[in-house]
């Protein structure tokens, strides 16, 4: 048993010199200089009845808990984006039902003359709303030039 032992602590021992080893501890015939192990192969029999008994998993409280999804909503859901679906494109197809083609006028003229001043007073008009916002414009340049003072910048 000695060597059994020896070869147990140096790891050599197959499953069943283990197995021998375990039966050996377990039975009433321990001899008194191996009784010091017998707690260390006893404590080997009881972990393996805890793990059976217990059926631990240690990582549980780690794996994110599944939740049932209730089918019947997701159904509801589902009928509820295809009918708005439905009904912004029948809000959509409403507008053009009904409605002709009709040509645009895009302000086109025949006569090239015509086209010409209907441009100019185009642009005066455009002219005109940019010189107003400029004149909002004075006070702040009024502004500035206080401020180049204070500073003694130069232009």
């Amino acid at each position: 048993m000695n060597e059994l032992l020896n070869k147990y602590w140096e790891g050599h021992t197959s499953l069943e010199e283990e197995r021998e080893l375990k039966n050996y501890f377990n039975g009433n015939e321990v001899a008194p200089e191996h009784e010091i192990y017998r707690s260390v192969f006893n404590t080997f029999e009881l972990e393996n009845e805890l793990e059976k008994e217990l059926n631990f998993d240690a990582f549980a409280k780690l794996a994110p808990v599944e939740k049932q999804v209730d089918r019947s909503k997701v159904r509801v859901l589902k009928g509820l984006g295809i009918a708005a679906g439905f009904a912004a494109l029948l809000a959509l197809g409403s507008n053009y039902i009904g409605t002709e083609q009709t040509k645009a006028d895009l302000g086109t003229y025949e006569d090239p003359k015509e086209a010409y001043y209907a441009t100019v007073e185009a642009l005066q008009l455009v002219s005109s709303k940019f010189n107003n916002g400029r004149s909002n414009l004075k006070p702040l340049e009024e502004i500035n030039n206080k401020t180049d003072k204070v500073f003694k910048i130069k232009k």
